[in-house]
């Protein structure tokens, strides 16, 4: 291999890993993240690095390894969970961790997540009991249903339950509820992996009572029906209520599951739409099985939540699928601080608190951040919020926030490497950060990022 100057250069000139590892700069980093870990990345850094000695007959330096690994780092650092404020409007955004939990249910469990629980201990009867149930019994009594359950998330959910009740045997569903969603996961590739035969009816814009009579056979072990939860059809379009399914299964005795997704709890103080169905007007349509997630609209910790059939419930609890999807001490503890929130009245929760600041509200705050700002590129303006997470897709909010003129990749750059990293949406001419998801104590916070990024 020749070098700039046309001498040969030879891999044995490359700095050695211990050369590296014993550099001052690096020592912070091994003091913080350990020894094992910078030797790791240190050895792949340099494993590249002779790949490109190779390629481009350049040998680097060692502050050049080291300076690699500093930077390396720096991006670790920005990969460890941590808080953000969030200036996206989005409620529920699964990036930035979806519903946020009261302070309330977290500090109720602090001593629970530092020290032991009776998680599996029935403290009156001193035997071993099972984790969870408590979380059922409050789901059953809140939804009107006759039991309940909580596994990690709502794709468990209908994968436990799909397994659990048609493992081999025909799943019937319309092609208009064939959905996808976050992440990739898509229904069809569910009910496959579960080991159950997708029977699928109707078109995607239009199905029938008489389309799902037609499918049932002696091999239809279960009708799924799923809540179009992130998208909205409209034009030619019908689809039969739930409540006429369940109807028709009954006839043919054969279990139905109602797929909720969001799982909207019932709201009396807030206009959504009809068009939503909340979780106790789900189980009131009859399904054997209703399940929904716990951590969109409930807005409680990641979990998939099941209500139902007390036959159908005790069925997937002693199945062995459920050790692999069951939650910890720390998601059930906070989904039963969640429910009682809920059943209760006396707490509101965090994500509804959100959307019911008036748009008023929002706005003499965002005035009062520009004004204290006062700078010409900084002005307070109208915005629309969402929910996000799969939910409400046509439901928006008049909101209120912050617009920063300027190019808009400069000036998200520097809010995100503020500390906390302010998230926010870049415009045509500039960066808008809503209010609406901004919490209050976070103004003072956010009037300091943008003043760094002037």
């Amino acid at each position: 291999m020749a070098g700039k100057n046309g001498k040969k250069l030879k891999l044995s000139e490359f700095p050695s890993i211990s050369s590296v590892l014993e550099s001052d700069k690096l020592k912070p980093l091994i003091e913080k993240w350990s020894f094992p870990f910078i030797s790791a990345e240190v050895k792949a850094i340099a494993a590249n690095m002779k790949k490109q000695t190779v390629r481009k007959n350049v040998l680097p330096g060692l502050d050049d390894i080291v300076s690699e690994v500093l930077a390396l780092f720096r991006q670790y650092e920005n990969d460890l969970i941590k808080p953000v404020v969030n200036g996206t409007g989005v409620i529920l955004h699964t990036n930035l961790g979806r519903a946020p939990i009261g302070r309330e249910y977290y500090d109720r469990m602090k001593d629970i997540a530092c020290g032991y629980s009776n998680l599996e201990f029935d403290i009156n009867s001193n035997k071993r009991s099972k984790r969870g149930t408590m979380v059922g019994r409050m789901l059953a009594a809140y939804c009107g249903a006759e039991a309940g359950m909580m596994v990690n998330n709502n794709a468990s959910s209908v994968y436990m339950i799909v397994a659990n009740l048609a493992g081999g045997r025909d799943v019937v569903i319309s092609r208009g509820q064939l959905v996808q969603i976050g992440g990739g996961f898509r229904i069809p590739d569910i009910i496959e992996r579960s080991g159950a035969n997708l029977k699928e009816i109707g078109t995607t814009n239009k199905t029938t009572i008489s389309d799902y009579n037609k499918a049932i056979n002696k091999n239809t072990a279960l009708i799924l029906i799923v809540h179009k939860s992130n998208f909205i059809q409209r034009g030619f379009t019908e689809e039969p209520e739930p409540s006429r399914i369940v109807e028709l299964a009954r006839k043919k005795k054969i279990p139905v599951c109602f797929d909720l997704g969001s799982g909207l709890p019932a709201l009396d103080n807030l206009k959504l739409p009809e068009s939503e169905p909340d979780i106790i007007r789900a189980v009131r349509t009859g399904a054997d099985l209703v399940c929904f997630s716990g951590d969109k609209l409930l807005g409680g910790p990641q979990a998939g939540l099941i209500v139902g059939r007390k036959k159908y419930i005790s069925s997937l609890r002693k199945d062995p699928l459920y050790r692999v999807v069951r939650p910890d001490k720390l998601t059930i503890g906070l989904m039963e601080n969640t429910l009682l929130g809920y059943m209760t009245g006396k707490d509101w929760n965090p994500c509804w608190e959100l959307a019911a600041i008036s748009p008023e509200s929002l706005k003499n705050r965002a005035e009062s951040i520009a004004g204290e700002i006062n700078n010409s590129n900084v002005v307070a303006c109208s915005l629309k919020s969402s929910f996000g997470g799969g939910s409400l897709p046509e439901y928006e909010y008049d909101s209120y926030g912050i617009k920063i003129s300027g190019k808009p990749t400069s000036i998200s750059s520097k809010l995100r490497s503020y500390s906390p990293p302010v998230i926010a949406r870049s415009g045509s001419s500039g960066v808008l950060i809503d209010l609406r998801t901004v919490f209050p104590d976070q103004d003072i916070i956010l009037a300091e990022a943008i003043k760094t990024c002037l």
